[in-house]
């Protein structure tokens, strides 16, 4: 997206969308919401509400957390557990989806999401970007994934987090998440990384070199804005999240996955 001798043809239309939106891509920014949307006192994470609010507030793609339920159901859930919002300490792999729609969500009264739901109040509004919680994956669940953001227009333009057999299934048909020294290495090798990949790292270690490398090869350039990464590291939140948001848009980068409170300082 950084440049317009990209060779555009070469790319497929499962990803054209994703790496040019229209003519002002050098300014414009993309935001993608992270944990489901827009999250507040009054929006649980991953909820309608909360992607309601980010269709609102004018967001291009959400990141939601998708899980299995015990008989093999996808739904959205972020936490290895349903404690923080809906009070309960199972896990949704040891829940029925029955089981699980009779439970209610702290803000909003609400039963967790199913991913198919959730890609009704996306279509042709949001673009998806998949966190696959989990491991084992057994491909006709992927499969059922695919499908479900195929039947809802959602396929093109969107990308994933997963690794191992989310990576394997969804190749070539989204883009995949890599880090700096495997995009250089697939290049090398002759791949078609523009077109397979982006470029998906924390705002606070995105450097000049790691946008130089999506300049030359044509990858989107991701950066994640995230609160609980600054808290890790001991930094005021909103001071870290305002210094690296205004150091990358100076350095040229305009996708973010950002949690939405920092959409303050680029909305």
């Amino acid at each position: 997206m950084y440049s317009r001798r990209l060779a555009m043809k070469a790319i497929p239309a499962a990803v054209h969308a994703m790496l040019a939106q229209s003519a002002d891509c050098q300014q414009r920014v993309y935001l993608a919401a992270h944990r489901g949307g827009v999250v507040d006192p009054q929006h649980p994470e991953n909820s309608a509400a909360s992607i309601r609010a980010a269709i609102a507030r004018g967001y291009w793609m959400i990141e939601v957390d998708v899980r299995a339920t015990r008989d093999g159901e996808p739904i959205l859930q972020h936490d290895p557990t349903f404690q923080r919002y809906y009070g309960d300490p199972r896990r949704p792999e040891e829940m029925t989806w029955a089981e699980v729609q009779r439970l209610r969500s702290n803000p909003g009264d609400r039963a967790p999401l199913h991913f198919d739901e959730m890609c009704s109040l996306a279509e042709g509004k949001l673009r998806l970007m998949l966190d696959m919680k989990g491991a084992d994956f057994p491909k006709p669940y992927l499969q059922r994934i695919e499908d479900t953001m195929r039947r809802h227009r959602l396929l093109e333009g969107s990308c994933t987090l997963g690794g191992g057999a989310v990576k394997e299934h969804f190749a070539g048909k989204i883009l995949l998440s890599m880090g700096r020294d495997a995009i250089r290495d697939a290049a090398a090798r002759g791949e078609a990384v523009a077109s397979r990949y982006f470029l998906f790292e924390l705002g606070s270690v995105m450097d000049e070199a790691a946008v130089a490398l999506c300049r030359q090869h044509g990858v989107v350039c991701m950066a994640a804005i995230n609160t609980f990464r600054y808290e890790m590291a001991k930094v005021d939140h909103w001071q870290g999240a305002e210094s690296d948001i205004r150091r990358l848009l100076a350095m040229g980068v305009r996708h973010f996955q950002v949690d939405s409170m920092y959409d303050r300082f680029l909305l």
